[in-house]
């Protein structure tokens, strides 16, 4: 039971516009193509919310060592996808005339 309450507790007291995913993808140049997926984006949100490595991630990110989260990240896969999406997109560049 205390398991339980600890970790709702953990969920409620993290809040949604500060988790560091937002900077993840700002960082990385995806946050547009997430957000051509809105419930893949909420279940990252999801993930990153009850993340227990928030600390980790968070001073990563500071010290500009964001790759390393992937380590431990649950949304590294999401990451990915979302990397193979911006590598693969049609350049605007290519197909203008």
């Amino acid at each position: 039971m205390f398991r339980w309450l600890s970790r709702a507790w953990w969920r409620a007291s993290r809040d949604v516009e500060q988790l560091e995913l937002w900077e993840i993808l700002r960082l990385r140049g995806t946050r547009e193509l997430a957000a051509r997926n809105p419930p893949a984006l909420v279940a990252a949100a999801e993930r990153c919310r009850d993340c227990r490595q928030a600390d980790e991630c968070a001073r990563l990110i500071v010290g500009g060592r964001d790759a390393e989260i992937e380590a431990f990240c649950p949304n590294v896969m999401y990451y990915r996808h979302l990397s193979a999406m911006q590598r693969h997109a049609v350049k605007r560049s290519l197909t203008d005339t």
